[in-house]
């Protein structure tokens, strides 16, 4: 079968680019993005850092449609179980590090409230389902007390798998019979990006934003936005000379963002991954910030940005429930080492053997499934009801739960 006209005429060029490799810049730019989670999560003084989910998300997009235009390109037929195989590989791993680590130190300690929802959260978080365990469950993002809720980041990853899921096949149907009437697909990724930030604003209410925030499918405009300079590249370097007002606007907007703004969902969330989208496509497409982006400390942080943001959020919650007395600057002290420490291990002796190894599938998937239902099965013993840190009552968790 032969590439659609329009692959050959413009997505051809990510193809090329995608089978040179890694994007330095892009990694740069990721250790960006988990610095500013780590600053707004950890009370650093960057109220809008949550953003920087947006700037992964972006990333994200565009990484992946990039990879599969590669592929479309090398085959009519892609592999989608290949693809999903080669998703698990790189992302389950670390998080089951993660999740097995938090369980120890519920079974080794016992945290007085805090094991049920961390139970909770665990199979949410093994199902790729946190986003919507924290909309349906009424677990809130930022309502539960840090005491509560060890693994409430993991949200964006469920996001992100969820999309994963979805997008492959779309993303074959569009180049293999909708280039045909679609003589312009990112145009069509634009306008659906634009109905799910859409989305956002509809579901927006003051006081209740899990849904317009969390959603799937109110966060998927930055992934779509991500995939649009995936298929036209370059589309948005023409306007590099905006680049540093760019970098301006994004930079006010971590730093004034509020969560819980009417502003954040009619029209912030959309600037920020616009000027997201100009970043990316900037880096990886002309010159400009490749330098800078590229250096060996940001290179080395965004390798293991992943795991970053998978440890740094327990981290800072076992120091607060253990450490109570501690200063909030000795406090981010020690959990930004510790974070980068166990985020360099984890990345060393478990994310990139995995993920580099030769593993089939047969070999590999009866492994990471034993291993997801042993730890599930220790979610089942036997505890007390949480607490909802909005009135106090219990947290139905389990088979009924919400």
């Amino acid at each position: 079968m032969r590439v659609p006209l329009a692959l050959e005429q413009r997505p051809a060029t990510a193809a090329g680019e995608a089978s040179a490799g890694r994007i330095d810049a892009i990694d740069g730019l990721r250790a960006v993005a988990v610095a500013a989670v780590m600053a707004f999560h950890y009370g650093a003084g960057l109220d809008g850092g949550f953003l920087g989910v947006d700037l992964f998300f972006v990333i994200s997009g565009f990484v992946i449609t990039r990879l599969l235009l590669a592929e479309r390109a090398r085959t009519p037929r892609p592999s989608l179980a290949s693809f999903w195989f080669r998703r698990v590989k790189r992302l389950l791993p670390a998080v089951l590090l993660v999740v097995v680590a938090v369980q120890a130190w519920m079974v080794l300690q016992d945290p007085p409230g805090l094991r049920p929802t961390v139970n909770a959260q665990t199979l949410a978080a093994l199902t790729y389902t946190s986003n919507w365990y924290a909309i349906l469950g009424d677990i809130d993002y930022w309502d539960v007390t840090q005491e509560q809720a060890p693994l409430n980041h993991l949200w964006s990853l469920a996001v992100e798998e969820q999309f994963y899921l979805v997008w492959p096949v779309v993303l074959i149907g569009l180049t293999t019979w909708g280039t045909r009437r679609i003589r312009h697909p990112h145009r069509l990724l634009l306008a659906a990006a634009a109905v799910c930030y859409l989305l956002a604003h509809l579901l927006y209410f003051p006081g209740a934003q899990e849904r317009a925030y969390l959603g799937t499918d109110t966060r998927a405009g930055a992934l779509l936005l991500g995939a649009v300079i995936a298929f036209r590249p370059g589309l948005f370097s023409r306007f590099s000379r905006f680049s540093w007002p760019a970098v301006a606007v994004l930079g006010w907007l971590w730093c004034t963002a509020d969560i819980d703004s009417a502003a954040l969902y009619a029209w912030q969330l959309p600037l920020a991954g616009m000027t997201a989208v100009m970043l990316i496509d900037t880096a990886a497409h002309g010159q400009r910030f490749r330098r800078a982006l590229s250096s060996r400390p940001l290179l080395w942080l965004g390798h293991r940005s992943y795991g970053l943001y998978l440890w740094h959020w327990p981290v800072w919650v076992y120091l607060g429930v253990n450490h109570p007395e501690w200063s909030q600057g000795s406090k981010i002290s020690v959990a930004v080492c510790a974070s980068v420490l166990l985020a360099a291990a984890g990345y060393r002796l478990i994310e990139h053997p995995v993920r580099t190894s030769s593993w089939r599938p047969r070999a590999l998937l009866p492994v990471l499934t034993t291993c997801c239902v042993m730890v599930a099965l220790v979610t089942t013993a036997p505890v007390a009801a949480p607490v909802d840190a909005h009135d106090n009552g219990p947290v139905v968790t389990g088979p009924n739960a919400p």
